[in-house]
């Protein structure tokens, strides 16, 4: 199923990887992880998506990490760039995969069988955002492409059944198809109009990111990805308006109880960005480690 329960123990929770995979095996080492994603503890590695497009190793990072789960030693749920994958929608990020005969087939079938959320009583990880109704939505259902294209019905219906035979702005098309189909809620998040256009991602983008975790009020931790943190506030190279300001909110635990933790830090523009690192969040412990 889309949505599948954590076994309990400790775990490190890793943010975006990015193609990135020297750092990845620097951070499992200085985790004190095995090669084969075992350790002597009995941690698991658990990854919020997002593993490749922009680093140089997004086949290698891929490989390595569907070993680790097949090896019983991690987890992971999908982000938004292996959902590109699965739907094969070219993106400004994933031209790697585009065109090879052989990646093709193979890295799609070890995403396809990945999760959207994972959860037990103490903790919940998701790539984008914890929206409630949008978790019930998917949980039935086995297959993300299924419940996407099932997504983008409903919300069609939607739109035919409130505008009739009038038009329907392809900004309100846009923010419909982002909000209210599950899978893009959980592996994007929420968007709102953004007061003015702007580039972001290779491409013009005319809506905001919602800071959804501002309202996340619930015990159980939940830990995302995503959002493009810095662990630097005011050192980073290129000020974009699509970045998460964590000179706004340097604290690392997000929301009004503390209990929200975005560990992405922007590990994708390390060829760019000096102050970009990849992150992992220990749980129970509640400690952040950085490579």
């Amino acid at each position: 199923m889309l949505v599948r329960s954590l076994p309990a123990g400790p775990v490190d929770v890793v943010g975006d990887v990015h193609g990135w995979l020297e750092p990845l095996r620097l951070l499992m080492r200085q985790l004190g992880y095995a090669a084969d994603g075992s350790h002597a503890e009995g941690r698991r590695l658990v990854f919020v998506g997002d593993l490749v497009d922009r680093g140089p190793d997004s086949a290698e990072v891929a490989r390595l990490v569907h070993a680790l789960i097949a090896a019983g030693n991690a987890f992971a749920v999908l982000g938004n760039h292996e959902l590109n994958l699965l739907l094969r929608r070219p993106k400004a990020d994933n031209h790697w995969w585009f065109g090879d005969a052989a990646r093709d087939e193979e890295i799609p079938d070890f995403f396809a069988g990945w999760p959207l959320a994972l959860e037990r009583a103490d903790l919940r990880v998701v790539h984008a955002c914890w929206d409630a109704a949008a978790i019930e939505a998917v949980r039935p259902v086995a297959d993300v492409r299924t419940a996407w294209r099932a997504g983008r019905r409903a919300v069609a219906a939607r739109l035919r059944a409130r505008c009739g035979t009038g038009r329907i702005g392809a900004l309100e098309r846009e923010l419909a198809e982002q909000n209210a189909n599950p899978v893009k809620l959980l592996t994007s998040g929420p968007e709102a109009p953004s007061a003015r256009a702007f580039k972001a991602g290779g491409k013009s983008r005319r809506t905001d990111r919602v800071r959804w975790w501002e309202a996340y009020a619930e015990p159980v931790a939940v830990v995302f990805g995503h959002y493009w943190r810095h662990r630097c506030p005011g050192d980073r190279i290129s000020r974009q308006p699509y970045l998460f300001d964590a000179a706004a909110e340097p604290q690392f635990a997000l929301g009004p109880t503390g209990t929200a933790w975005c560990i992405d830090y922007s590990n994708g523009h390390r060829s760019v960005d000096a102050g970009a690192v990849l992150a992992a969040l220990r749980m129970p412990e509640r400690t952040l480690h950085f490579v």
